[in-house]
């Protein structure tokens, strides 16, 4: 096995990558655009609602008795007043968003210094609803508050009476920050592991069982290239078009954060910022997961007798790999137990959230590229046995 030949095998296999233009779309133009489209229509979405609710909040006022928080409501600049005959109906068809209702007693109550419910119905299946009715309680909470200091003033006493502990919060990170980095540690980890599962998926299967089915590995072995030179070539071929879906889908990420409008622009109230040492750590574990995919899956798809047949098979190994991703989706990146970093791709997501979280581990980060290498030479041994076999090489 020559470096020379594996060379000119790796260069007409990229050659050959590269012609395709279905593999450059799915391996490097939607893994680039994919995550900007994605979080800008989340974060426009979300905005529109949000803003939605805050501006115009429709809600149906029930009161007989003419109250002064009826009246109070109405002066605030983002509630509009609808009449409803059906509530429940107009709340669940969206024409209001909350209903209150206020007992005909309030205004005595109050003024008799007793205690009043105010009922408020909505729907808490709704995110405009929900919202709605946490704007409408800071309304009420205010008014109460309202009420409360004038009745302490009117008995002489300060309305500082009430609150005899006041506590400054410091947090570590900023509040927009926080939101930021939690989403993006449910996020970041799942879809670098689905790019690299899919990212050399379609051209392992092309240079595996394509090449196969079309009848030009045959040829291919009847020149100096033996087959581990072939093996070593596509694999590498493999590899760089694994390693272009990873820095595809990391641009696309860069360029998500920087959208005004998107989920972690500046008008969502949401920041993220990711440190050139976090970004080239998940970048280079992203990298070796792909070559240990990439191996497998060329492995699976020369035993294939046919390019469907290959699909089939890879198929399921998508599937299966996503099981310890989504088991590990909800995990704490600074309260992770150790055992997980022993099992096979969860290692990886949890060591993801550590790094997106700040912390760099070093024993943990030892015992997943540990694992991760150890994952690479069972995958590229799996491909040269497969290689190493007539039957299967030979088989269509």
């Amino acid at each position: 096995m020559k470096s020379n030949i594996i060379g000119i095998v790796f260069k007409k296999e990229l050659l050959d990558i590269f012609r395709d233009r279905k593999t450059l779309i799915i391996g490097i133009l939607i893994p680039l655009i994919l995550l900007p489209v994605m979080f800008g229509v989340i974060g426009s979405g979300m905005n529109k609602s949000t803003k939605d609710v805050q501006d115009n909040i429709k809600v149906a006022i029930v009161d007989k008795g003419n109250s002064t928080i009826k009246t109070f409501m109405k002066s605030q600049k983002n509630i509009r007043v609808i009449n409803s005959t059906n509530i429940g109906e107009d709340i669940k068809k969206g024409s209001i968003m909350i209903a209150m209702e206020i007992p005909k007693e309030f205004d005595s109550a109050i003024n008799n210094e007793k205690p009043v419910n105010i009922k408020l119905t909505y729907d808490n299946a709704s995110a405009q609803s929900n919202l709605a009715a946490t704007m409408i309680d800071s309304y009420i909470q205010s008014y109460s508050k309202g009420v409360v200091a004038e009745r302490l003033k009117s008995k002489g006493i300060k309305a500082e009476i009430l609150t005899p502990i006041n506590v400054d919060k410091v947090t570590l990170v900023k509040e927009s920050e926080s939101e930021g980095q939690f989403m993006l540690s449910l996020m970041l980890p799942l879809f670098l592991m689905i790019y690299s599962v899919t990212g050399p998926m379609a051209p392992a299967t092309d240079l595996g069982a394509g090449e196969k089915e079309r009848g030009t590995l045959e040829p291919l072995l009847t020149t100096k290239a033996g087959r581990l030179s072939l093996l070593w070539g596509k694999f590498l071929a493999i590899t760089v078009m694994g390693c272009l879906t990873i820095i595809a889908s990391i641009v696309g990420l860069l360029i998500s954060m920087k959208q005004m409008e998107g989920m972690f622009g500046s008008s969502a109230g949401i920041t993220i910022s990711l440190t050139p040492k976090v970004i080239v750590l998940i970048g280079i574990m992203s990298i070796l997961v792909t070559m240990a995919f990439g191996a497998l899956e060329l492995a699976i798809s020369i035993s294939a007798r046919s390019f469907k047949e290959a699909q089939t098979y890879l198929t399921p190994l998508t599937v299966i790999a996503f099981i310890p991703v989504y088991a590990t989706y909800m995990l704490d990146g600074k309260n992770i137990d150790g055992y997980y970093f022993n099992i096979p791709l969860a290692n990886v997501v949890c060591l993801m959230k550590e790094f997106l979280s700040g912390i760099f581990n070093v024993q943990h980060m030892i015992i997943t590229f540990s694992w991760i290498l150890v994952y690479i030479v069972a995958s590229v041994l799996l491909a040269r046995y497969m290689f190493s076999r007539e039957e299967v090489v030979f088989r269509t």
